[in-house]
C-alpha cells in the first residue's frame, strides 16, 4: 500500500500502523500482547485474557477475545511517543471497524506525567463496531482537557474494548492533530 508523504506529528505513528496493515502476522492474546512495535494489547490480568490476533494483509487487527476472568479493562495501546501538541487544537481519531456483534469501544488520548502515572482524556462519542463495516471519526478539542498536559513526556492513544469475548476488526486506524 503506498500512502502519500507523512505530515504532522502523527506521521510514525500512522507509518507504522499502515506497515502493520501490509504484513501478515498473528499471535495468541495473552494480559501483555505485542502486536507490532508501538501497538500493544493490554489487559487487567483478573480478566484471564486469551485467544487470538492477526493482521491479514488489507487490515490492521482482527481480534477473537476469550475472557474467563472478572476484571476491569482492556485496550489497545498506540504509542505515540513524545510530542509537542501546545500549537494544536484538536486531536482527531478515524477508524474503519467491524464486529462479530455491536460493541462499544472508547477512545482516548493518554499523556505521560511528569514523576509517573498519567492522565486520560476519552474523545466525546464511543465508536460502535458492528457487523457490517462502518466507519468513525471524533475529535478532541485539546484546550478542553486542562488536565491533559499538551508537552507530556509521552502519548498514547487507547482504544478500550468491551471487557468480556467478543470478535473485532480494526481494518484501518489513523490519527491527526489540527
Amino acid at each position: 500500500m503506498t500512502l502519500p508523504p507523512p505530515l504532522g506529528p502523527c506521521a510514525p505513528f500512522n507509518q507504522a500502523l499502515a506497515g502493520l496493515q501490509d504484513s501478515t502476522a498473528s499471535g495468541h492474546i495473552s494480559a501483555g500482547t505485542l502486536l507490532s512495535d508501538g501497538f500493544t494489547l493490554r489487559a487487567d490480568p483478573a480478566l484471564q485474557a486469551g485467544g487470538h490476533w492477526r493482521s491479514p494483509a488489507g487490515r490492521l487487527l482482527e481480534l477473537d477475545l476469550q475472557i474467563t476472568g472478572q476484571g476491569e479493562w482492556i485496550g489497545l495501546h498506540l504509542t505515540l511517543g513524545q510530542l509537542d501538541l501546545l500549537p494544536f487544537r484538536y486531536a482527531g481519531v478515524a477508524c474503519r471497524s467491524a464486529a462479530g456483534s455491536a460493541e462499544v469501544l472508547r477512545p482516548c488520548l493518554r499523556a505521560g506525567l511528569p514523576g509517573g502515572g498519567f492522565s486520560d482524556c476519552f474523545f466525546p462519542r464511543h465508536l460502535l463496531a458492528r457487523e457490517e463495516p462502518s466507519d468513525h471519526m471524533d475529535t478532541l478539542h485539546l484546550p478542553s482537557c486542562p488536565h491533559l498536559p499538551l508537552d507530556a513526556e509521552w502519548f498514547e492513544l487507547v482504544l478500550f474494548l468491551p471487557a468480556r469475548s467478543c470478535r473485532l476488526e480494526l481494518q484501518d486506524l489513523r490519527l491527526f492533530f489540527l
